[in-house]
């Protein structure tokens, strides 16, 4: 009734009978909407935990080892209501067990399936997911659906309430003029004002609703899109048998199926880091590894074992074959016959090419158990973890070669307490809490001193002068030449404490039994000739006091037959 003579706009109405009849039905019930968007995020980018969690990682340079397990409890749970991340068919299906969610990155051939209630006579079954079927899938497609019939639910009160505050208009302006309650209905805070306030605040609430809902449906349509781009993980369907076959393999915490797999997008880098501490002599030593992931999955933190080396390859056995060589032609300034590769060159490089994929469970040369294992989220950079962190003393000393340099070089060395070889890597070196250039550096061996730059020490002047060469001709019958060299080094320290310095100075080595090459009786003698097995290289040791210079005078002669040109000189 109040509806049809509300509707009749072109009726006057009393302000009595339209407070009584058409206020009312104008208010509405209100905006009925859910609140939305603060679970999309997390409802987009959550991931069920999956019962096969992961229990070990071995991660080599380029790849990794991944281990999963499901208890005997576990498994007789699941028969119950089978939780994420497996599947169970039913027996007139074959009963097969189904792990889920398995990498897209799995090396199919790596796949090592052992356990208690495995069947092994049935084989293993590998099968690419669908990914509109993948549980992650269902969940966002189930959202988006929610979300799109509720934006139209809104849709259809937003065009009530255009409705409603259209008849408000007309009703308002059909009112019998003169009307004792006009005044009533106009005043501040009076019906009119809290009508019209509640219909526009309806609608603001409606349009707010509406930009929420259709940007979580825009964000969820976006997810499914993603998902279907993305590569498909894998299924492994394995055939269990009825009982364990051996005592204590039915105990619920043992291993009723395990899964050990290989996944490439996956590997560790070293980073070395050592600080010299110039006053107490000392060098803190840490190698710390950057574990990366882009499996698509995030790595929890469990057991984890870096390995040096996971290169699963045939290696033929060494063969050489024989080395032609012939007399040049001169006309055609090449060999007179060109050498061919010999066929046994050949078959060896096609051989290590063929043997590239062949697979060795032993391959691991080197293996680093980690003592505190993080979470490794899957995507770019990566997490670093500590390997060893040690405190050593060193042998610290100011090295300056004049010959090749003035720069006086911060040079420590100590022995890390390492019982494997340890990889190659980069080598970032501090002094006294300053950070020096980064070094790239080979393998350590076990027991093998390190000898590392911490930068230069501009409190060391060092001043090299080069006098002009003195040459001369000698000789009647046998004539040869001959030229003597000299140069003088001067060494000042501006530390406040004696400091050990080493200066390196190279003597001339000849290469022919005709060029002579000796030092001349006013050259300082060295501590070191031949240093570090270098024929030549002469080293001079000292503790230099400060602001007391040290002289080192270092002269030589070369002579040679004079019909011969040697160089440099």
């Amino acid at each position: 009734m109040a509806e049809r003579m509300c509707h009749r706009s072109g009726r006057r109405l009393g302000a009595a009978l339209w407070l009584g009849l058409c206020a009312p039905w104008l208010t509405g019930s209100g905006v009925a909407t859910a609140a939305v968007g603060a679970d999309i995020d997390a409802l987009i980018d959550g991931t069920e935990e999956h019962v096969m969690g992961i229990e070990g990682l071995t991660v080599a340079p380029s790849g990794a080892w991944v281990t999963r397990t499901l208890s005997v409890g576990e498994l007789a749970a699941a028969d119950a209501e089978p939780p994420a991340g497996i599947r169970i068919d039913r027996a007139d299906e074959g009963g097969r067990l189904w792990v889920l969610g398995l990498p897209a990155g799995l090396d199919t051939e790596s796949l090592r399936v052992s356990g208690a209630r495995t069947d092994a006579e049935s084989g293993v079954r590998l099968e690419r997911e669908v990914i509109r079927e993948t549980p992650r899938y269902r969940r966002v497609d189930t959202r988006l659906q929610s979300l799109e019939a509720e934006a139209r639910a809104v849709d259809v009160e937003l065009e009530e309430n255009a409705l409603r505050r259209g008849i408000a208009r007309d009703q308002l302006a059909a009112l019998v003029p003169g009307d004792a309650g006009l005044d009533a209905l106009w005043e501040e805070g009076g019906p009119v004002a809290g009508l019209l306030g509640r219909l526009s605040t309806e609608r603001v609430e409606l349009l707010d609703a509406r930009a929420r809902l259709r940007e979580d449906v825009r964000a969820l349509r976006a997810a499914l899109e993603e998902m279907r781009a993305e590569s498909p993980g894998w299924l492994v369907g394995v055939a269990l048998s009825g009982t364990p076959g051996k005592p204590g393999e039915s105990e619920p915490g043992a291993a009723a199926l395990r899964l050990a797999y290989r996944v490439g997008n996956a590997g560790w880098e070293p980073v070395y880091r050592a600080r010299l501490d110039t006053t107490e002599r000392q060098v803190n030593w840490r190698l710390t590894a950057r574990v990366h992931q882009q499996t698509g999955e995030d790595w929890p933190a469990v057991p984890t074992t870096l390995a040096t080396s996971d290169q699963r390859r045939f290696y033929p056995v060494p063969e050489l074959a024989p080395l032609t060589i012939g007399f040049v032609d001169p006309k055609a300034d090449r060999p007179v016959r060109p050498m061919a590769q010999a066929p046994m060159m050949l078959a060896e490089s096609a051989a290590r090419t063929a043997g590239a994929r062949v697979g060795d469970e032993t391959g691991f040369v080197t293996e680093i158990a980690i003592n505190k294992p993080a979470p490794v989220p899957s995507g770019e950079g990566g997490v670093n973890l500590t390997v060893l962190d040690q405190r050593l003393d060193a042998a610290m000393d100011l090295r300056v070669a004049p010959q090749s340099s003035r720069d006086a070089v911060v040079v420590a060395e100590f022995e890390p307490n390492v019982v494997h070889p340890l990889p190659a890597g980069r080598w970032e070196v501090y002094r006294d809490g300053q950070q020096q250039a980064s070094q790239s550096r080979s393998a350590l061996k076990p027991e093998e001193p390190v000898e590392l730059s911490f930068g230069v020490d501009p409190r060391l002047v060092v001043e090299y002068d080069r006098p002009p060469d003195q040459r001369a001709e000698h000789g009647v019958i046998g004539k040869f030449r001959q030229i003597e060299r000299g140069r003088e080094v001067t060494v000042t320290s501006r530390h406040e404490q004696p400091v050990p310095v080493t200066v390196l100075m190279r003597l001339p080595t000849a290469l022919d039994a005709d060029i002579v090459v000796e030092s001349l009786t006013d050259t300082t003698k060295p501590a070191v000739r031949g240093y570090d097995g270098q024929e030549g290289v002469w080293a001079y040791r000292r503790r230099v006091e400060p602001d007391e210079p040290w002289r080192i005078d270092f002269a030589y002669r070369v002579r040679w037959p004079e019909d011969k040109r040697i160089s440099p000189f």
